[in-house]
């Protein structure tokens, strides 16, 4: 790879350069600043917080895994699109599901070759077969509450939540499908609930 011209090493950038800019632009679900926010926003915003903490109360991670598996966390939507995963029936995850998987491939017939590390740190986010990257995907469940906190959850009311039971409910079968990756962080679990209740709090009123 190192024998490659300056050219070729040029061309090559300038391909991943067109994809980074598609991918910073996708817009999400969640609502930043009064208008829908982009993945280039969320994700510099994740990997901010997730490094930040990880290096604070999670030393025994890797924390520039931390930060490159948070950088490359959603870089599949570039192709496949955001998906709000709250409120959504299992239907529409297998289709997420299946729409990312064909997402990833693409990303690697199109990288592979002129990128291949760094393909094969998005595949070993989706892979979730280290702690870093099951923390980072652990973290990321938190990281729209945030923007949530500061507009009270205008993104939540766009989508029907207008009860704080069913805001509690549909946070909970989330809860339930990050099973599968999230039980060696309970603190962050614990952060993600106390981030639900100032959510609750600010939309519905003190509960009582």
């Amino acid at each position: 790879m190192m024998k490659q011209s300056i050219k070729q090493r040029t061309d090559n950038l300038v391909a991943l350069s067109s994809v980074v800019n598609q991918f910073i632009d996708v817009k999400r679900a969640t609502i930043r600043r009064g208008k829908p926010e982009t993945d280039g926003e969320h994700t510099l915003h994740l990997q901010m917080l997730a490094v930040a903490y990880a290096t604070q109360y999670h030393p025994e991670l890797d924390a520039g895994l931390v930060a490159m598996y948070a950088l490359v966390h959603d870089f599949v939507e570039v192709y496949a699109g955001d998906v709000n995963s709250l409120g959504v029936s299992d239907v529409v995850m297998a289709k997420k599901q299946a729409d990312e998987s064909a997402a990833l491939e693409r990303l690697q017939e199109e990288f592979c070759d002129s990128w291949p590390e760094f393909i094969n740190l998005v595949i070993g986010y989706e892979l979730l077969e280290t702690p870093e990257s099951r923390f980072v995907k652990t973290f990321d469940k938190c990281d729209p509450g945030f923007s949530h906190l500061v507009n009270s959850g205008q993104a939540l009311i766009n989508l029907g939540i207008v009860t704080r039971d069913d805001y509690v409910r549909q946070c909970e079968v989330v809860k339930g499908r990050m099973r599968q990756y999230s039980d060696e962080f309970p603190d962050v679990l614990l952060i993600r609930e106390e981030i639900q209740h100032r959510i609750a709090d600010k939309m519905f009123g003190i509960a009582v």
